[in-house]
């Protein structure tokens, strides 16, 4: 048996025992992990990444925008219009997979490129659709393409920015998703509003084109090394083995608490059945798969983020259609109201980012995950009441503080993925999860549509009742999901820490 072999082997015996010295392994890994942040162009990097991850749900967003236009001119009503919306995200969860799988194996910066110029093309031939059945097509294959980005930006993401930086960065990315949806929104509504529907697509593809030069310019392919390295720095040797009695706490700490210190701390050990003992890059697709959805706590991250997406693609498809019922409104001014309102997502999705890795650096090692249940839970009741009320503006502001909360789901549920996958496998997990999430999400919006004209507003037993009754009913009916998905992250509490612990000893025996 050689060197490296006799030492992978008895790696693998200690931790059964559960006699690693786990404070010297995790001090390296700390050591290491700043080392990596000191060198990412974070600015550029996060501003790119944002703009990309937007592309799905400027899709979405411009459709929501256009919707009474595309129902007027096209002679459809809200179940065509959600099956325009269903079909594009139903064709994305199909494409992740493949697309996860390049993610892991090939350079992700030009494929990102490729994608962009893809769904600019075909939100450009959507421009001149001369029937429904042909704008659904194009908009399958823009959704598909959209979708695919998540895998790749996901797998980029995990080796630009280390486990203590991660729901910072997450938060930023998805803040731009959403703030892009908000401008997607807006650009469409004005310019559906000046012109129609067709101007609005030829006005979105020119931005992907943009998008895509920027990308061509400023991005470029990170080294899949880092999580590597940070594992290469504690293999243990013959003299690290005979330390492993050696006390919890000798070598000091820093100032700064990060999550590998604090795991080291804990002494939480890793799951030792579930160690990686080979490099995962080349798998085949199955054996991957049940690698991924054999981690108790993603299992529980795909659901409760299903049930979150589900929400907000039937705010996004049917939100200003709702406002313009609602209250009379135009499509220009209802979609502005909407960007308003998505502004609280923005603010929502940056502030809990930062929040989770302050109290990770504060000692919390489930910050992550408590930060996303207790936004789920917030959500509830803010949109609750927002549709309760009579009075426009405290209804607009109550929806300000539920897409706040909505919004604050997102980058510490993106960033506690990563924490517990392997980095070769970034790419397929989030391939896997999106396809699953999409599927699910897929439903949303005809579920919204279909809900709506089951309730219309001769059905309401007030004894006035405003148009949009229907849709009213719908946003109140789908907060279920939110409340499942609260007490799924609550389980997780109990499962992330182990699984974050498995996941970083899985990083050593890939090395050679």
């Amino acid at each position: 048996m050689s060197r490296e072999a006799h030492r992978r082997h008895l790696l693998h015996t200690l931790l059964r025992e559960k006699k690693v010295n786990l404070s010297s392994m995790f001090d390296a890994f700390s050591r290491q992990e700043k080392i990596w942040l000191t060198s990412i162009p974070r600015p550029r990097a996060i501003a790119l990444l944002a703009l990309t991850q937007g592309l799905a749900s400027v899709n979405i967003a411009a459709l929501g925008a256009v919707a009474p236009s595309l129902e007027h001119e096209l002679a459809i009503g809200n179940v065509a219009f959600g099956l325009l919306s269903a079909a594009s995200i139903l064709t994305g969860a199909v494409a992740a997979l493949p697309i996860g799988i390049l993610g892991d194996r090939r350079a992700r910066v030009p494929l990102l490129i490729k994608l962009v110029y893809m769904w600019a093309a075909a939100i450009a031939i959507s421009a001149v659709s001369p029937d429904y059945v042909f704008l659904l097509v194009m908009q399958m294959v823009a959704g598909a393409v959209g979708v695919a980005v998540g895998p790749v930006i996901a797998s980029l993401s995990g080796d630009l920015f280390p486990p203590s930086w991660r729901s910072r960065a997450f938060g930023l990315i998805v803040g731009g998703e959403l703030l892009g949806a908000g401008i997607g929104m807006a650009v469409a509504g004005t310019i559906n509003a000046l012109g129609n529907w067709r101007i609005t697509f030829v006005a979105l593809a020119a931005m992907a084109l943009i998008l895509a030069y920027l990308l061509t310019k400023w991005m470029h392919e990170p080294t899949r090394e880092n999580m590597g390295k940070l594992a290469q720095n504690v293999l243990i040797d013959h003299d690290t083995i005979a330390s492993v009695s050696a006390p919890v706490g000798s070598i000091k700490a820093d100032n700064q608490r990060y999550l590998l210190e604090d795991i080291k701390k804990q002494q939480i050990p890793p799951v030792a059945t579930r160690i990686l003992r080979e490099d995962p890059t080349y798998w085949p697709w199955l054996k991957s798969a049940r690698t991924i959805l054999s981690i108790p706590s993603n299992v529980i991250f795909i659901s409760a983020s299903s049930a979150g997406y589900f929400y907000f693609t039937g705010l996004m498809a049917f939100g200003v259609l709702y406002l313009t019922q609602r209250f009379d409104l135009n499509t220009m001014s209802a979609s502005l109201i909407f960007v308003g309102i998505g502004l609280g997502g923005v603010g929502g999705v940056i502030a809990s980012g930062w929040l989770a890795d302050y109290l990770l650096r504060r000692g919390m090692i489930t910050a992550r995950v408590w930060v996303t249940g207790i936004s789920f839970l917030l959500t509830i009741p803010f949109f609750f009441l927002a549709l309760q009320t009579s009075h426009q503006w405290s209804e607009i502001t109550l929806l300000f503080f539920g897409a706040a909360a909505l919004g604050a789901t997102n980058p510490s549920l993106d960033a506690a993925r990563l924490d517990i996958m392997h980095s070769r496998l970034w790419g397929r997990a989030e391939g896997i999860r999106i396809s699953l999430r999409y599927i699910l999400e897929a439903a949303a919006p005809l579920a919204f549509g279909w809900v709506s004209e089951y309730f219309p507003e001769q059905s309401c037993p007030l004894a006035q009742c405003r148009y949009g009754y229907g849709l009213q009913i719908s946003f109140e009916i789908f907060l279920i999901l939110l409340a499942v998905a609260t007490i799924l992250l609550l389980i997780a509490t109990h499962t992330y820490p182990r699984d974050v612990a498995t996941a970083l000893f899985s990083e050593q025996p890939t090395r050679s």
